[in-house]
């Protein structure tokens, strides 16, 4: 399994990609930098996400709970 910054690399690549196909219905026309990335461009591809698995027949609470789990469990943090 990959470690912390690898899978937080991973995230980014993913971040990415999502902003670049929303570029042209966002507020911006240009891919920020990854150092411009702000906390609103997550939040609104995790809320995307969610509402993926809702589509695909999951609850979106119960995944945000089991993924808030799977945080917990990498240590020390809590949620």
């Amino acid at each position: 399994m990959p470690n912390e910054a690898k899978r937080a690399e991973l995230a980014l690549k993913a971040l990415d990609a999502y902003l670049h196909e929303q570029s042209d219905i966002r507020r911006w026309c240009y891919r920020p930098p990854a150092e411009e990335i702000g906390e609103s461009d997550i939040i609104d591809l995790v809320t995307d996400l969610l509402l993926l698995a809702e589509m695909k027949g999951f609850d979106p609470s119960e995944v945000t709970r089991k993924a808030e789990g799977h945080l917990r469990a990498e240590g020390r943090r809590k949620c």
